[in-house]
């Protein structure tokens, strides 16, 4: 939404304030005593990769794990499943929080017509996925990341599969890799409607070859693309653009693989807005500065490298 949007939505009542007490920790947005009636949200979409075990379900805890603490930190949380929506009380990282600059520079991957003959713009997802790596930092360079157990409600899927040791047919619940994508699709009218998540994950199974595996992953691209442009139908919403993201890993053999796509729902502290606390700063005001401010310029104020362009960071 932007700065019109927001002040619409508090005229009717909308409360999309989504803040908390602690210090340097995020919270889950249903958890008690947070300030105001908002969340924010983003994308993380990761997968990883464990050596096989004799015990299968240990293998999984271990790679589903590894890919909530790679890249955007959602490491050590209790993850709980909503319906993928973001509406008038969310503000979504790296869009209408903390933008990502690198947004305006894009240019649609392609279209799409929705159900109304408008059309429907596809980018690509990745500068909202590198917002929430910015934003929560990573395992070894934690920046607010969330508070340990938290109760975190999550649009999420995921997906799973080992890969035998010896060189054979594959079995059922066996593949070369796992993969996982997100969708965020903005409302064109966010105070009365709302963005919708859409995710999807499964396991590559045709051949061990990555190539062959990033060309299917276009015709799922495409699937959920016009997935999403049908979808609007049902509510009479139509959708100003779409991005998309995906993460893949292949398997080596003898190796457990688990691909996630995650659509967290949090409160952020006070400090992370640049010079503000607890005892200096309204709640309002807080919100108003993190949303007016670029994710470049907050990293400026706040005095932090880009991880992501430090690290190099791929999904």
């Amino acid at each position: 939404m932007n700065a019109k949007d927001f002040k619409d939505a508090r005229a009717i009542g909308i409360n999309s304030d989504a803040l908390n007490n602690y210090v340097g920790f995020s919270r889950g947005y249903l958890e008690p005593g947070n300030i105001g009636e908002g969340y924010l949200t983003g994308l993380k979409v990761d997968a990883a990769s464990t050596k096989l075990t004799d015990d299968e379900l240990l293998d999984n805890i271990s790679s589903y794990d590894r890919a909530e603490a790679k890249n955007a930190n959602l490491a050590q949380i209790n993850m709980e499943t909503a319906s993928s929506f973001t509406g008038p009380q969310g503000n979504i990282i790296g869009y209408d929080f903390l933008r990502n600059e690198e947004l305006d520079k894009q240019e649609p991957l392609y279209t799409r017509k929705q159900w109304d003959g408008s059309t429907l713009p596809i980018y690509d997802a990745k500068p909202l996925q590198d917002a929430l790596v910015e934003y929560l930092g990573t395992v070894d360079e934690p920046r607010f990341k969330t508070v340990p157990a938290a109760f975190i409600t999550c649009a999420n899927k995921g997906a799973m599969a080992r890969r035998p040791e010896e060189d054979r047919p594959l079995k059922p619940g066996e593949g070369y890799g796992v993969w996982s994508a997100i969708a965020l699709s903005i409302a064109e009218d966010p105070v009365h409607h709302s963005s919708m998540f859409v995710e999807d994950a499964g396991v590559w199974s045709k051949s061990d070859s990555e190539e062959d595996l990033m060309a299917y992953l276009k015709t799922r691209e495409a699937a959920m693309a016009q997935s999403i442009a049908n979808c609007g139908r049902h509510a009479k919403t139509t959708f100003k653009k779409t991005y998309i993201g995906f993460a893949h890993v292949m398997l080596k053999p003898g190796e457990f693989g688990t691909a996630i796509t995650v659509g967290p729902y949090l409160t952020m502290p006070f400090d992370a807005v640049p010079g503000a606390n607890r005892t200096n700063a309204s709640a309002l005001d807080a919100m108003e500065t993190m949303r007016s401010l670029s994710l470049q310029d907050w990293l400026t104020k706040m005095h932090f490298d880009s991880l992501v362009k430090k690290n190099q960071i791929t999904y």
